[in-house]
């Protein structure tokens, strides 16, 4: 199936209403419609073509949003990736990716344009992204998401919390993660506003809501923690997801108290974010779940883990019978209502953040003071988990724990750095010599 190209559409059918706010500006779908096709231009002049991969590491902003949409307009492949990814990372995902183009922060776009014909519609089956996941199940892979992974999201949603054409979500998470990606791409669908920021800061989201109008907010548990402890009012979005890993209910309690309309939500990038999102109406009533699934998604429990069916569901990613198996385990009750309990293997989720032990430890393993080393989550108010990492040193060698944090700063993203580091004599191992970290916990 081929839709006319979403961005054009709403040009056409809403040409005045906002489209975007970022970086202090405000572009209607008309002006943002101009913007990416003279950006698709541009970037044709400098060789993308239909099918090629571009990747983009600039923080999220106005540019990026452009972007996104210019590629959309020649058929091009978008890869986002993390700015905040240390020398070594970036160059191991380039190198991946091998793509035609690099948009980086301190890009300079010629001004020359190539006179291409540019694409007027979508095929829903054909490839829009490549998307880093989390890394749950091992180090973050990329996944391939489809036009019509991206618009049956976006159905999705609809159906469950409404549409309303002064809509404006806020997006203060990364462009990078599948979740403020789906803002921008759901948003366009609708003709509704997208109000996105180029990272977190609670004076900054408070000040937003009010004066943006904003109506609906994605944010993680540390980000909606930190709003909670600043004071900020939250009582404006008609909903306030709050998704990237469990919710404590005191948390949910606390914002409800304050009269936020705080859902939890629960999603992957294998299917295009949300999978189930708790209504508004049964915030209270089911407190703790992560709602029911949403249109089109089914779900089941098969052996403990959650598994997940529909046209949400990335191409390569099901099995045989057309089930995803997210490595999650939860239950759902007699009414339907997804409860998420806990995570398969030994991931630390800190700050929204998926973080692997091994890739830590690794790097510690490094230093040349290092023996033996081993990563995991302690539960924190802040970052639901603090990285921690606990350290054999070999004999005879010194090291300080600041000394090893720098050491791991040089390699790993700053969310992966762990927060606090112990020292002990040997680590908890089974016979076959694998590191037993529930006794480490």
């Amino acid at each position: 199936m081929n839709l006319d190209d979403w961005l054009a559409q709403r040009a056409e059918t809403c040409p005045d209403r906002i489209a975007v706010i970022a970086d202090g500006v405000e572009l209607t779908y008309e002006e943002l419609e101009a913007e990416a096709t003279r950006a698709a231009r541009r970037l044709a002049a400098r060789g993308v073509r239909r099918g090629a991969d571009v990747a983009i590491t600039r923080p999220a902003g106005l540019e990026y949003v452009v972007e996104v949409h210019a590629l959309m307009k020649l058929g091009a492949i978008l890869h986002p990736l993390n700015p905040g990814l240390a020398p070594p990372e970036l160059e191991a995902e380039l190198e991946r990716i091998a793509p035609a183009l690099v948009l980086t922060e301190a890009e300079h776009s010629t001004m020359s344009e190539a006179d291409l014909p540019l694409l007027g519609e979508h095929d829903l089956d054909a490839l829009h992204c490549g998307i880093l996941t989390s890394g749950t199940s091992g180090r973050p892979r990329s996944v391939g998401l489809t036009y019509g992974n991206h618009l049956w999201s976006a159905v999705g949603s609809a159906f469950n919390l409404g549409v309303d054409p002064a809509d404006r979500w806020l997006c203060c998470v990364p462009l990078y993660h599948v979740a403020g990606l789906e803002i921008v791409m759901r948003s366009v669908i609708y003709g509704t506003g997208a109000v996105v920021h180029d990272g977190f800061d609670t004076e900054r989201v408070g000040e937003s809501l009010e004066r943006d109008r904003v109506t609906l907010a994605s944010v993680v548990t540390t980000q909606l923690v930190r709003l909670l402890e600043a004071g900020v009012d939250l009582s404006g979005p008609r909903a306030i997801l709050v998704g990237g890993g469990p919710v404590p209910i005191d948390v949910l309690e606390e914002a409800m108290g304050r009269g936020a309309s705080v859902v939890q939500t629960y999603g992957l990038t294998e299917t295009a974010s949300q999978v189930t999102t708790l209504a508004p109406r049964d915030a209270r009533r089911k407190l703790g779940s992560a709602g029911r699934p949403l249109l089109t998604t089914h779900l089941r429990i098969f052996d403990g883990e959650i598994c997940v069916q529909g046209p949400v569901v990335a191409p390569g990613c099901a099995d045989e019978d057309g089930w995803l198996h997210t490595g999650d385990l939860g239950r759902i009750d007699d009414e339907g209502f997804l409860y998420v309990e806990d995570r398969l293997g030994d991931v630390i989720v800190t700050g929204g953040e998926n973080v692997l032990p091994a890739e830590i430890e690794a790097v510690l393993l490094r230093h040349p003071a290092v023996a033996d080393a081993a990563a995991v989550g302690r539960e924190d108010p802040e970052w639901q988990e603090a990285v921690e990492a606990v350290v054999v040193l070999r004999d005879g060698a010194d090291a300080e724990p600041a000394e090893l944090r720098e050491h791991c700063a040089e390699s790993l993203a700053r969310y992966k750095v762990p927060k606090r580091i112990r020292f002990a004599s040997e680590l908890p191992r089974t016979p076959s010599g694998k590191l037993l970290r529930r006794a480490l916990r």
